[in-house]
């Protein structure tokens, strides 16, 4: 019997990892659960307490949406023109100078 959907939020590869291989440990996982796991075991760039604070730091610190910040997580881009592919330069406020800085943190912050 399928669980009831009691909310819904962006959460990073590496957040998604941690959830589903604890899940893993308490029971068998479903077949989207093995695969989604698969997929964020390879591709999570960076602890997941780390990319909590920084998808945080991100939207405070740049006026991003959620969205936005869990994009640039889960991609973890290293310059300026993979953050002006991940976001919407013609919406978006940032600067040069501040697209830098994420990618500075980002690089930063991979593991």
């Amino acid at each position: 019997m399928p669980k009831e959907i009691v909310g819904e939020e962006e959460i990073p590869l590496p957040q998604v990892k941690k959830m589903l291989a604890k899940r893993g440990k308490d029971g068998e996982l479903s077949f989207q659960q093995s695969i989604t796991l698969e997929h964020a075991s390879t591709f999570s760039r960076m602890a997941p307490a780390v990319a909590a604070k920084l998808v945080d730091r991100l939207m405070k610190n740049y006026d991003l949406t959620r969205f936005q910040a869990v994009q640039i997580v889960n991609i973890a881009p290293t310059n300026v023109e993979e953050i002006k592919t991940i976001l919407d330069t013609r919406s978006s406020d940032l600067t040069e100078e501040q697209m830098v800085e994420i990618a500075e943190t980002i690089a930063s912050s991979r593991s």
